[in-house]
């Protein structure tokens, strides 16, 4: 037996009134919800993704959806910092000033 990893992604719904959460439990797994922000984060898988948010659209307490940009960031950090990409900024001691 063969197993695969599928690609998975998040969808963040912000919601009118959070008495419908659990409407959204047919489109993925509920990861988290915020009562006090009013928004729920779907995951599912990513080739669920674009079927998913049109329809999640057209439902009449939902604001807005927006996936998760997590997986198209680059997180290996370590190849930034070799290639100068976060360049250190030495700054010698300040100066005093005071001393009159």
């Amino acid at each position: 037996m063969d197993f695969t990893v599928k690609p998975r992604r998040s969808l963040i719904v912000y919601m009118h009134s959070m008495k419908q959460v659990r409407q959204l439990k047919r489109f993925g797994l509920i990861q988290y919800q915020s009562r006090k922000e009013h928004y729920v984060v779907l995951y599912m898988d990513e080739s669920q993704i674009p079927a998913a948010t049109t329809k999640i659209k057209k439902l009449n307490f939902v604001r807005r959806v927006e996936p998760s940009y997590r997986p198209d960031v680059a997180m290996n950090f370590g190849e930034r910092v070799d290639q100068g990409f976060f360049k250190p900024t030495t700054t010698g001691a300040p100066d005093d000033d005071d001393e009159d």
